[in-house]
């Protein structure tokens, strides 16, 4: 049999919710309402990494201590019987600082810097393919959505074309961040909606505390989006939904014109 008679084309295959489930990471600065956006998801389930849900009602499981009570935990969910369509991890750059401490007690180092040449980091990246593996088996098999929040932090970067500049980046190492970039299908941004007024001969920041959920790359911050949506949301789990499935829906074809006749 050719290897090409086994190519297929399909449609994106929808969950248990009636829409496709979907793999996201919401990056903002403290107290944006990330925890918030996401507990007003589809039937949430929390992984704690650092204890931040105090004053939200959601489910969750108890907060990890140690980087193999994350994997258990994701284990359980790809596994165990439960009615839950949404897994929410709180937080990346938390759950990175579990991944750093479990690699060092796994390799006797002192610390993640004792190997030298960022090879600390390269195990810290290993650690989190096999989360990342499991947390793939709850998308595809289990049909959960799957959510990561991930706080940022102003850092310099290195533009090949322009001068350097400083801008929003995650705040796990950069060979993690890439990571997750590269596995979620969204990768959003979230932040406090900001007018900058000139004061004299310095700049004033306004704000009124309205909060928006960026879709597109930007020159201060990263983001992402394998359909299309509008450059700019409401930061509500609902906002997001409405505009991937509007984005998913079938666009309707323009009808064809008319033939003209021909002349006599």
């Amino acid at each position: 049999m050719s290897l090409l008679a086994q190519a297929i084309r399909t449609s994106v295959p929808e969950g248990p919710l009636g829409y496709p489930p979907v793999r996201v990471n919401i990056q903002g600065a403290d107290g944006v309402g990330k925890s918030t956006f996401a507990a007003k998801s589809d039937d949430v389930i929390f992984l704690q990494s650092e204890d931040g849900l105090k004053y939200i009602e959601a489910p969750r499981l108890p907060v990890a201590m140690t980087w193999q009570d994350l994997l258990d935990q994701v284990k359980a969910l790809a596994n165990d019987p439960h009615e839950y369509k949404t897994l929410c991890l709180d937080t990346t750059d938390a759950a990175s600082i579990l991944a750093e401490r479990h690699v060092c007690e796994k390799e006797g180092w002192e610390s993640i810097e004792t190997p030298g040449f960022g090879k600390g980091q390269v195990k810290v990246k290993e650690a989190w393919v096999r989360i990342l593996d499991g947390l793939q088996v709850c998308h595809d098999i289990r049909k959960m959505n799957i959510i990561l929040l991930s706080h940022v932090a102003v850092k310099p970067f290195n533009d090949a074309i322009h001068e350097p500049y400083d801008r929003w980046e995650m705040r796990c190492h950069k060979q993690v961040n890439s990571l997750i970039k590269d596995w979620v299908d969204f990768n959003l941004f979230a932040n406090f909606e900001v007018n900058v007024q000139k004061d004299g001969s310095k700049n004033r920041g306004i704000s009124y505390g309205n909060r928006a959920l960026f879709t597109k790359f930007a020159a201060g911050y990263d983001a992402k989006s394998r359909v299309e949506l509008p450059n700019k949301l409401n930061f509500e789990w609902s906002a997001f939904l409405e505009a991937y499935q509007a984005a998913l829906a079938p666009q309707p074809q323009p009808k064809p014109k008319p033939a003209k006749k021909g002349a006599k």
